[in-house]
């Protein structure tokens, strides 16, 4: 099998594992909603929930995986595995003694934590109660996690990437099955008692493929080696760049605690249905291209980098354009065919459809950060991304100040949505001086061709939704899910159509590679 076809099939199983995982996750939701609507108690899940999740995303997935990956990658690229692996048992035993460290700590300062990230919870003693005690549930899920987290690192430095893909899917069914099954007797701590579980199963799942490569425990702790202050070199800015990009995640949730009940809901269930496309497609491209990154920039072959990430940018615009297009114009479609039902009513549909519109016009930067960041982290420079950092979080802040009072929790998302938008801005203008270029003809004329393709997409997207809505007995959800289904299906034939019609270099390239006739390295030296 031809590497290019390789890349094209691993890039295919992360999207349909992933894409199956973030499905169990609308589930997940979606009987969250239904159990327990959007009101005070799944606000204490929620603000609970984020707490040990962003922990593990900014430490693991975030600073670690990016600090590690390369180094692991570049010392199996030199054939050194028995000093990988030295490297690996390192951060593995480091991570059980800090995590372990910060698991006990939320479990005996739970009140403190939940109240510095939501204060308006201090008027209501029940729903600070509340959300400390599913903190102290969840919180010793970070060790699970630490460890899932870098395995998947590990496994993905192999080239094995369908295990490590699998772990969301495990955790959402996981967690799905004990709401359906405890939540009649254990209310919302059912959910808590799930996730702590799927944290233990991330880790039996992925042991097998590392036991494959004759993986034993070593206790070792070899801070002093050239390796790890290579890791601890790029962790440190990279930690605190991704604290700062994923800011919103605390600072949104410290103003929504103020705003009405049910605003902390709104805002998680229109970010989850609107991070769809990006955590499935836009992250499998931006994965499955990370080890190709830090190897050409390892050993700098700089044209081949450049041309690997303007392909990348193409790609990914391709796909979060028109679902940005796509989820605005059908938020509310969505949204009550998602969640309207049970506890979840009307009215909080039309509120979380507005926090998506309000969020969809961020997707395309959004997206694009999953692959500059990474293509920095790749050349292993962790200040740049810092910096894009900070300055996104300067104005975050500063915009929720302004529009949280005209527009409540929607002034929470249009805040993210510019924010985010000036970190693309900053990190692809660096990326692209650091380059020397990036192709910026073929970016204007791709980004021209896909804009042009997706406003016809959303046009007729919307045509098709509003006649289907007049026509159709409504009422049901079988019709809610017929007016979804075929506006989005004839959204997305009328974009492809465009594309082709437009002549989209990418689409020749998909499919070349897809069939395997050009390698990896010759998709962005030959994408003619």
């Amino acid at each position: 099998m031809s590497k290019g076809r390789a890349l094209a099939l691993s890039a295919g199983i992360v999207t349909i594992a992933t894409l199956s995982g973030r499905i169990f996750g609308f589930v997940r939701e979606v009987v969250i909603a239904n159990k327990f609507g959007a009101g005070a108690e799944t606000d204490a899940f929620i603000v609970a929930f984020t707490i040990p999740n962003i922990i593990y995303s900014l430490v693991v997935m975030g600073a670690l995986s990016a600090s590690f990956i390369p180094v692991f990658s570049g010392l199996l690229a030199n054939d050194d595995e028995e000093e990988a692996w030295r490297l690996a048992h390192t951060i593995l035993n480091l991570l059980l003694i800090a995590f372990g460290f910060i698991a006990a700590a939320l479990m005996v300062f739970a009140p403190q934590v939940i109240f510095l990230v939501s204060p308006g919870f201090g008027s209501s003693g029940e729903q600070l109660a509340l959300a400390s005690n599913l903190l102290r549930i969840m919180a010793p899920a970070l060790i699970f996690l630490g460890i899932s987290g870098l395995m998947a690192g590990t496994l993905n430095s192999y080239n094995h990437f369908a295990t490590p893909s699998l772990v969301a899917l495990v955790q959402n069914v996981i967690m799905v099955a004990a709401i359906i099954f405890l939540a009649q007797r254990m209310g919302i701590y059912a959910a808590a008692i799930g996730f702590l579980a799927a944290s233990v199963c991330q880790v039996l799942i992925q042991l097998p493929a590392l036991l494959k490569r004759k993986l034993s425990y070593r206790a070792v702790l070899d801070l002093r080696s050239e390796r790890a202050k290579s890791v601890a070199k790029l962790f440190l800015p990279v930690l605190v760049a991704l604290a700062a990009s994923q800011s919103n995640l605390i600072v949104d949730k410290w103003f929504a605690s103020f705003l009405e009940t049910g605003s902390i809901s709104y805002l998680n269930y229109a970010f989850k249905v609107g991070s769809l496309p990006l955590n499935t497609l836009v992250a499998a491209i931006a994965i499955v291209l990370f080890p190709t990154l830090s190897r050409q920039a390892a050993t700098r072959d700089t044209d081949a980098l450049r041309d690997t990430i303007s392909l990348g940018v193409r790609i990914i615009a391709m796909v979060a354009v028109p679902a940005s297009v796509g989820l605005f114009v059908l938020s509310k479609p969505i949204i009550g065919l998602l969640f309207e039902h049970g506890a979840f009513g009307s009215a909080a549909t039309v509120a979380t459809a507005a926090a998506l519109a309000a969020y969809s016009f961020g997707l395309v930067a959004m997206g694009l950060n999953m692959l500059l960041v990474r293509s920095f982290y790749a050349l292993h420079d962790g200040m740049t991304p810092l910096k894009a950092s900070l300055v996104f979080i300067v104005f975050l802040i500063a915009l929720d100040i302004v529009l949280v009072r005209p527009f409540a929790h929607v002034g929470l998302a249009l805040s993210y949505t510019i924010a985010v938008s000036v970190m693309a801005l900053v990190m692809l203008g660096a990326l692209r001086k650091r380059l020397q270029g990036l192709d910026e003809a073929k970016l204007i004329v791709s980004f021209a061709k896909t804009f042009l393709a997706a406003v016809v997409m959303g046009v007729g997207a919307w045509f098709t939704a509003s006649y289907l809505s007049a026509t159709l007995a409504g009422g049901t959800k079988l019709t809610e899910l017929t007016v979804v289904v075929i506006a989005i299906s004839v959204g997305a034939l009328l974009y492809l159509g465009a594309l082709v019609l437009a002549r989209a270099e990418e689409i020749a390239i998909i499919r070349r590679l897809i069939r395997g006739k050009i390698s990896a390295k010759q998709v962005a030296a030959d994408d003619v």
